[in-house]
């Protein structure tokens, strides 16, 4: 058991962390990361010792997450990659106060990372350096690497999730 453990506590992080980095140097984050969050919690989550009917609302606090942000995506203040990167992310939270801190804490680096785009962005004709340091589609597009708040926020809030918990007491 302590195998599943330890891969239940791996999994999240490690998808997050490729997903802010494909996210930060390409503007898009892979479909396959967003899968494999939601079959991986498909398949683990039964053995993780959590009780049927938190997953039941893991999965429905994944589609309250995709419905409100595919809202945003409508509304063009989200993309579609940061859309179901949040969802499948959500699934791991599920109805919790951590899912609360997730999403908040999601918000606050969004809002970082926005600033500190914008600010590169209107310094980059100033500074040659910037160019040469700064992947050039964060400096060229209107859009903002969403996907690099999504993955700071999951890496740093996971531990509390009841999955994670779970988790833990496995390797125990």
């Amino acid at each position: 058991m302590s195998a599943i453990g330890a891969t239940l506590l791996i999994i999240v992080p490690v998808c997050l962390f490729i997903a802010a980095v494909s996210d930060l140097f390409t503007m898009t984050i892979p479909n396959r990361i967003s899968v494999f969050l939601l079959a991986s919690f498909a398949v683990l989550a039964p053995v993780s010792g959590l009780p049927w009917a938190e997953i039941s609302m893991s999965v429905a606090a994944g589609a309250i997450v995709l419905a409100v942000c595919f809202g945003f995506f409508a509304l063009n203040i989200m993309g579609g990659g940061d859309v179901k990167l949040l969802a499948a992310s959500a699934v791991w939270f599920g109805f919790s106060s951590a899912l609360a801190a997730f999403i908040v804490t999601t918000a606050f680096w969004g809002g970082v990372i926005t600033l500190l785009v914008m600010l590169l962005r209107s310094q980059s004709s100033r500074f040659a350096t910037i160019e040469a340091v700064v992947p050039a589609q964060i400096l060229t597009t209107r859009k903002v690497p969403y996907g690099v708040a999504i993955g700071i926020a999951g890496i740093l809030t996971f531990w509390e999730a009841p999955i994670a918990i779970a988790a833990l007491n496995l390797l125990k």
